[in-house]
């Protein structure tokens, strides 16, 4: 099976990304202060778990899937730009000292003709050339930091990049003005973080840690990706589950795929919400079954004015009505509920027999797909991480 095949390939070729895979007292210190204060409390062991946790996946990523190391949406900002506002973030919560850094306001060293110019048309596909970059790497906006147009333009989200391709040189100064800002407080910080026994370097990788840490869980298979995507990855885990897999799965599960096959129903209708609504109170006060029987009214079950129970099966002609039947709850009248044709409808149900769906049914096969992927995934997620620490040493 493929995630044995990962498991195998995990023992061989072990996530090789310069992650931390140690962290100092100073570190925890600080992560915990700022977690606290996000309101997210964890104790010691869970903190040292966790940060280190969220190194494992950047080495992972790295291996798997090292377009993620750079940016998580090609129509969003790249990772350093994420990066740069949670550091700081970090550092003025931190360092109340450094709230005091002026932030310089300087102009765009360009105008908006020239910006223009420069990027020429936006591509309809949102990808820039190899030979567009590396003309734009020789195009410098700021002297120091070192800022290139190619940097600015690459680490923006395509509605920056479009903007910027129109000449919105008050978003080129905007955006240097961040940049010229981070580079002075982080030179502040500097002295700061040393006296504390920290580094700007591995605060920023605890940062990328935590930021790639959601989409990473969800790339693995540990958290459902956005909108029920499954990554490559895990494709690959779901495409070799075989159907003895499914099998026994099915065996183990079976009381999972049981159904309402079959229900006794009667359905009344009314003209009126109104008329409708008072008979469903008055239905709940009494006997719903005699109540309905009471009420002679047109069963649209039977298409008739015969007020009996009718067995039903989900094949039943009148979809809508049916799967508020089978929806229902037996012994009690539903809600009123407005028909297709302007009326207002009220269903009793009793007696609901069940079976079970078929082990080669497409509902079976989903469902035990939907299992077994998550699980497999776990499985070879817990084994990389473990290898992970073995191979570092790291001791949670």
């Amino acid at each position: 099976m493929y995630y044995l095949v990962l498991l195998l390939a995990g023992c061989l070729s072990l996530p090789c990304w310069a992650s931390l895979t140690q962290l100092t007292k100073p570190e925890l210190a600080l992560m915990q202060s700022l977690y606290q204060q996000q309101d997210r409390p964890l104790s010691n062991t869970e903190l040292n778990k966790h940060l280190l946790e969220n190194q494992f996946l950047l080495a992972t990523a790295s291996q798997l899937n090292p377009e993620l190391l750079v940016r998580q949406s090609s129509v969003g900002f790249d990772n350093d730009y994420h990066i740069r506002r949670l550091m700081v973030t970090l550092l003025t919560q931190q360092f109340p000292a450094l709230q005091s850094i002026p932030k310089k306001q300087i102009t765009a060293p360009i105008d908006r003709a020239t910006l223009s110019k420069l990027l020429g048309t936006y591509p309809a596909d949102g990808q820039y050339q190899a030979q567009q970059l590396t003309h734009w790497a020789n195009i410098i906006l700021l002297e120091m930091p070192r800022v290139t147009l190619s940097q600015l333009i690459s680490s923006q989200s395509m509605q920056n990049r479009f903007r910027l391709h129109q000449g919105d040189i008050e978003l080129l100064a905007r955006l240097l003005n961040e940049r010229t800002y981070y580079a002075d407080l982080t030179a502040a910080a500097a002295p700061l973080l040393a006296t504390n026994g920290l580094t700007l370097a591995r605060l920023e990788a605890l940062a990328k840690g935590e930021l790639l840490r959601p989409p990473m869980l969800a790339f693995m298979g540990i958290k459902a990706q956005l909108h029920g995507e499954r990554s490559t990855y895990l494709e690959q885990i779901r495409a070799d589950i075989s159907a003895a897999d499914i099998q026994r799965y099915y065996k183990r599960h079976r009381d999972d795929f049981k159904y309402r096959h079959q229900l006794s129903a009667l359905a009344v209708r009314f003209d009126s919400q109104d008329e409708a609504k008072h008979f469903y109170k008055q239905a709940q006060r009494t006997n719903p079954l005699a109540a309905l029987k009471a009420a002679k009214r047109h069963n649209e079950f039977t298409g008739d004015n015969t007020a009996v129970l009718t067995a039903i099966t989900r094949k039943h002609t009148h979809r809508w009505l049916t799967q508020l039947a089978f929806s229902s709850q037996p012994g009690k009248v539903t809600t009123p509920v407005r028909t297709p044709a302007g009326r207002w409808a009220v269903v009793y149900t009793e007696q609901p027999q069940y079976a079970y769906y078929p082990q080669d049914s497409e509902t079976v096969r989903y469902q035990a797909l939907e299992s077994l992927t998550t699980q497999h995934a776990i499985a070879v997620y817990q084994s990389k991480f473990k290898q992970w620490q073995q191979q570092h040493g790291v001791k949670l």
